[in-house]
């Protein structure tokens, strides 16, 4: 019997543990502060990994290449394309662990995902102990565009 239960509570934890369906994310979403347009699909490991698809030339102030990244190598790359968010693993209330990247500053954080009840996503960005949260709003098919 005590087994039996066991198994029953090992089960319980395994279901409560499935990780968050990747598809709920997948798409183009809009970011609030810089109106930038990132496409979010399945990693490798089918966490959601984030790319920058398209960029407001106003708010970018006329950069459109990836200035500020630490690696000299790469500071030539278009912005378009940049992974901005990876590593993520499944959580209890969506996705953390994973990395966010700031193409503004060249700085890589850690980060979690959120999807909210009323559609909208959640991104959080944290140095240290401080942490940040944006919500981004899922974006038309249509409004996929270059630089």
């Amino acid at each position: 019997m005590r087994n039996l239960c066991l198994m029953a509570a090992a089960s319980v934890l395994l279901i409560g543990a499935s990780p968050p369906p990747v598809a709920g994310v997948v798409g183009n979403w809009r970011t609030q502060m810089h109106g930038a347009l990132v496409e979010i699909r399945p990693c490798a490991n089918q966490s959601p990994c984030a790319y920058l698809a398209s960029v407001d030339p106003e708010k970018a102030r006329g950069v459109t290449r990836d200035e500020r990244n630490p690696d000299p190598a790469l500071r030539n790359r278009p912005l378009v394309g940049v992974p901005i968010v990876w590593g993520l693993r499944p959580a209890a209330t969506g996705w953390d662990r994973g990395r966010v990247y700031n193409p503004d500053t060249g700085q890589t954080f850690r980060s979690a995902m959120q999807l909210l009840p009323d559609g909208r996503l959640k991104v959080t960005g944290c140095w240290g102990p401080l942490c940040r949260s944006e919500i981004w709003a899922r974006a038309s098919h249509n409004s996929k565009s270059g630089i």
